[in-house]
Formats: C-alpha cells, structure tokens, sequence
C-alpha cells in the first residue's frame, strides 16, 4: 500500500510538471528549484534504474565518458570551471529522475497526455496575453518591450517570450495534429506562426516556420503515400504563406527585420543592393562568433573551460577592429550553442555533445512505429529546436537554455524505450 507521503510527493511533482512553462515564466530561481527537486528524486530512486532498464550499456557510456570530458581539465580559471561543470551535472540527474518519474507514474499514458493539454492551456493564455499587447501596447500585467515592434508579454522580455512561446507550441503541436481535423490543424499552424511574427523574435520565428515545413513534407511523404499534387499544395501553402505575410508587413518593424529590408543600401543611382555582409560585421552576433572562433583556435582540445567564455574574450589579443561591435564580444556566452561548446570545452567536449545532440534522434527515429510516432516527432521537432546551428539561441550551460532542452531529453529517452498508443 501506497503512503501517504508517497502520494503527496508524487502529487507535487506532478504539478511541477504541468506547471513547467511558468516555471521558464518566472525565471532561474524556478527552474533551479525544479532541476535539484528532480535531482534529488534520482538520487532517491537510483535502485529503479536496473529495474526499470532505462538505459542501455551505449546511452550510459556516452554520458559518463561525456562527464569525465568535458571535467575543466585545461581552464584558465578553475574554481569558476569546477562551479559550473557541478551545475550542469545536475541536469543529468534531474533527466535521470524524470526518465524515472515517467517509468512510475505514466501509466496508460494519461499523464504524458494530461501535460500536452496543460501545456496548450498556457499557450492559449499566452496568445491572448501577446495580442492585447500588440493591439494595446501593453500586456494583462501592464507590461510592454522597451523595443519597437517587440512583444514582452508575462515576461518582460522579448527574448525570453519568444522562446517559451516556441517551446510550448511545438511540444504540443503535433499533439494537436492528432487530436483535430488535418485541415484545421494547418489553420492553427499558420495562426501560431503569425503570432510568432508579432512577438519579434525573428530566430524563434525562423526556427518554427522551418519545423512546421519539415512537417508538412512528413505529412505528406511519411503519413499519407506520396502524391505530386500533395507536393502542389505544400509549395503553394508556403508561397502563399510568405508572400501574404510580405505583402501586410513590409511597413512593420517585424516585416522589416524578417525580410532583412534593413540590410538593404540604397546606392546614390536609386539601385537596391544586399549587404549582408557588412550588416553581419556590424552586429553583437559577428562579434561573439569570430571571438568564440579565435578562443577555440587557442585552445583547440579541452577548450578554455565552462563558464570562461567572458574571461578569455575580454583579453586585448581577441579585438577585433574590423568588426563595429568588438567591445562587445565577451558576453557571459556566444549566444550560439557550437560557438559556446568549442570555445569552452573545445573538441574532445564537441565530439560528446554531438552523441548527445544525435543519439537520441537516432534511437527515436528507430523505435517510431504507427502508434508512437506522432508522440516522437512532437518531441523530436523540438529537439531540433534546441540544437539548430545557425540562430542564435542561450547558454547551453545555463539554467533557461539548458534544463528545457534536458526535460525534452528525458521524454525523448522515455519514449525511444515505449510502446506507447496515442489515442
């Protein structure tokens, strides 16, 4: 018989599960407390592991060589490396206690299904909270982006806005797709990308609009038996979508910023030209890139160490005088998952990040079958998400960045090791 501490416990973390977005809502200190919570629920149910064999011989030597690796055997600054490098090792315990917890409490699937629903409550309330600041210039709490044609919403950041709006959407996005009318379900992808548009973010908005194509031709090729006019429709979906979105927003601030019409320069005979280029050099990103690339070429092996981007970056050798924004260059991180890995834990820490980015997408793609497979592509999709090279994106090392993509780790592993009936 269950206790009932047991079942308060378990009752608890479930709420901390469904209440997930908000905890990337309200910040950090939240999503730290969630991390240790489930760290420490591992520590408590490590016995269940070799019950439950969640992980095979392969999965558990990557990880465990991947902790030896990326160990700050080569930084310049050792106590701040060491810090870091225990942080992180808590998001592997707490995906351990998730893979966990699922094995434990997921049964018939109700609760996994029990999250989606959850989750798209709070992304409705999020839609509705990003239009009436779109339309009123501030949001439900009187909130509003210091930044001209940006949406803040709850958060008070565009960035930050932009980035759980994604991260809900395509968690629960092929969710969606099972459980409505396929033609309807293609009216709500293009509404969520819409809103998306408004929020600003143009990465987050790229990265949505590229999984959602990379859908539909899973739709079309995957799904149902391919057909040249389903290839017809797809295309002209796209087009439609693009030229209609160019057509209404060429005047915004986001249509401006999306169709890079500010790399546009006008030459003296009227003649419009591309200057990416010069527009690049000119931005914070050109700065933490060639910066991260340089520290890398200095320390091509183990890297500087985690958390010693800034330290390096700031030093007189990484200026860069070519580059408009060079002061600039020594954030807390690149802004660029890659940049981030080589500079900091160089090629040896790479190679371990690649299996870990990959692997997963490997033994995910190998357990699909027809009653699993929308449950793995949704989760899939936002891997992707995560690990996409060219956008920028947070600090793999950090709390924002690093726990969500850990949390959708911990499904990915679950699922790749279920049978699971989506009904």
């Amino acid at each position: 018989m269950i206790s009932s501490v047991t079942i308060k416990i378990e009752t608890f973390l479930k709420l901390l599960l469904l209440s997930f977005p908000i905890l990337i809502i309200l910040g950090a200190p939240s999503l730290n407390f969630f991390s240790v919570v489930f760290s420490l629920y591992a520590l408590f149910n490590f016995k269940t592991l070799k019950k439950f064999e969640i992980f095979d011989k392969k999965i558990l030597i990557i990880f465990f060589s991947f902790i030896i690796f990326i160990f700050p055997f080569d930084s310049i600054n050792f106590e701040n490396s060491f810090l870091k490098y225990l942080s992180f090792f808590r998001f592997i315990l707490m995906m351990i206690g998730l893979i966990i917890f699922f094995e434990k409490e997921n049964r018939n699937n109700l609760f996994l299904f029990q999250i989606y629903k959850t989750y798209i409550v709070i992304l409705t309330i999020i839609i509705i909270d990003t239009l009436i600041e779109y339309y009123f210039g501030s949001n439900l709490l009187g909130f509003s982006s210091p930044y001209k044609g940006r949406i803040a919403s709850f958060t008070n950041d565009e960035l930050i806005i932009g980035y759980i709006y994604c991260f809900i959407t395509l968690f629960t996005l092929v969710f969606i797709y099972k459980k409505t009318n396929h033609y309807f379900f293609w009216i709500i992808a293009c509404a969520l990308l819409i809103i998306s548009f408004t929020i600003g973010e143009r990465s987050n908005f790229i990265k949505l609009t590229l999984l959602i194509i990379i859908f539909s031709f899973a739709h079309f090729f995957y799904f149902k038996k391919f057909k040249i006019k389903n290839l017809i429709i797809l295309f002209s979906i796209i087009i439609i979508f693009f030229i209609s979105l160019y057509k209404f927003t060429i005047n915004t601030p986001q249509g401006n910023k999306l169709f890079f019409i500010d790399d546009l320069i006008i030459s003296k005979n009227d003649k419009i030209s591309f200057n990416f280029k010069g527009r690049f050099l000119q931005s914070n990103h050109a700065a933490h890139y060639i910066a991260a690339y340089n520290v890398f070429l200095n320390h091509p092996i183990f890297g500087v160490g985690i958390n010693n981007f800034h330290n390096e970056a700031k030093k007189k050798k990484y200026e860069d005088h070519d580059l408009e924004m060079t002061e600039v260059r020594a954030s807390s991180h690149p802004h660029q998952v890659y940049f981030e890995i080589i500079s900091e834990v160089g090629l040896i820490g790479l190679i371990y990040f690649i299996l870990i980015f990959f692997y997963p997408i490997y033994l995910s793609i190998k357990s699909l079958n027809r009653s699993n497979e929308i449950i793995i592509v949704s989760h899939l999709f936002l891997h992707f998400y995560f690990i996409f090279p060219i956008l920028p994106s947070g600090s793999f090392f950090g709390t924002n960045y690093g726990i969500p993509f850990w949390y959708n780790l911990a499904i990915l592993f679950y699922l790749s090791r279920k049978n699971l009936k989506f009904n």
